[in-house]
């Protein structure tokens, strides 16, 4: 619950960048290089196994989840609710789902083919008006998001793969932060003649940022650690609550507020995430 919590003000923060209009490069730059060194101190017992080609092809894979699905979901915090982005981030479970079942052999409850279904309602529900004059998600906005959930289950899944093969999956996320730090750099190094526009001075999306890759390193940590204790699928669902956090935090902090169909997509991805826990 604790990791939870932490991934939730994670995905505020984000908000609050985006609602700032930041420059990702800035604050991913600080994310990933705090983040990098907080996963890098919590894995200097294995550090000398990263010898191993594995830990690098892995470590590859996470990073391209990682950079990629939260610069998505940056985006999708631009475009559309944080509560519904969050929502709708959630659903990469469904494509760890399917590739384990796939690679794996594990096989798919009703329960888990039901909330699967569910996650498949909610992506048509916001697509669509259920009366009134309430205008559907835009389509920028839900683009974005396959996307965001297409390289997020890059990462989840990467990290799944690891944990199967017995690799260590703190040190997996700290080499992969560190080459998002590099990449983060290099964008920041291409666009350093770019206008300022955002709201709020450099250092406080740099603040923003390193509190992101703090909480996100302790929110990863919890979760990585609950992997190897408990079922996958529960331990998904219970950090999966973030969701919930999001949602009341943005209404309070950014005045945000559901239409129709979007609260109707909200839940029906909350109901999906909860038949796939209790499969």
């Amino acid at each position: 619950m604790i990791g939870a919590l932490m991934f939730g003000f994670g995905g505020i923060l984000f908000k609050w960048n985006a609602h700032n209009h930041g420059d990702e490069a800035y604050f991913f730059i600080s994310l990933y290089g705090v983040g990098a060194v907080c996963f890098f101190l919590g894995s200097l017992d294995v550090l000398s196994e990263f010898s191993s080609a594995e830990y690098l092809f892995m470590a590859l894979i996470v990073a391209l989840g990682s950079a990629g699905g939260n610069f998505a979901f940056s985006q999708g915090m631009r475009y559309g609710p944080a509560g519904l982005t969050s929502a709708f981030a959630k659903a990469n479970i469904v494509i760890v789902i399917l590739i384990s079942s796939f690679y794996y052999g594990e096989s798919i409850t009703w329960m888990e083919g039901v909330g699967i279904l569910f996650f498949f309602a909610a992506m048509l529900v916001v697509n669509i008006k259920l009366g009134g004059h309430e205008k559907s998600t835009s389509g920028a906005w839900f683009l974005i998001m396959v996307a965001c959930i297409i390289l997020l289950a890059f990462r989840n899944g990467g990290l799944k793969i690891a944990n199967e093969a017995g690799l260590s999956g703190v040190l997996i996320v700290a080499v992969s932060y560190a080459i998002c730090a590099i990449v983060s750099c290099l964008v920041l190094l291409k666009n350093k003649k770019k206008v300022w526009t955002a709201k709020v001075p450099k250092w406080k999306i740099l603040t923003a940022g390193a509190l992101t890759g703090t909480v996100s390193y302790g929110g990863l940590y919890f979760y990585i650690t609950a992997l190897k204790s408990g079922p996958g699928s529960v331990v998904v669902t219970i950090f999966s609550l973030d969701m919930f956090f999001i949602l009341l935090m943005s209404y309070a902090f950014f005045g945000e507020r559901l239409n129709r169909n979007q609260k109707v997509g909200f839940l029906l991805s909350a109901i999906g995430l909860t038949l796939i826990g209790l499969k």
